[in-house]
């Protein structure tokens, strides 16, 4: 089970992902779990503000 903290820091690094123009498919964390959840939430949060012009 991820902790809260682990979580937070997975969203973190999928918005960092994101600014760095890296990929879905380069998500580090496994299909099942619960840090490539938050991976991937973090990455479309970031993509979601860049396409409404508050990425940065």
């Amino acid at each position: 089970m991820a902790t809260r903290a682990d979580l937070v820091v997975a969203l973190k690094e999928g918005r960092l992902a994101f600014e760095l123009g890296e990929r879905l498919e380069d998500c580090p964390y496994g299909a099942g779990n619960p840090l490539r959840a938050a991976w991937l939430r973090g990455f479309a949060a970031a993509r979601e503000e860049s396409r409404a012009g508050g990425g940065g």
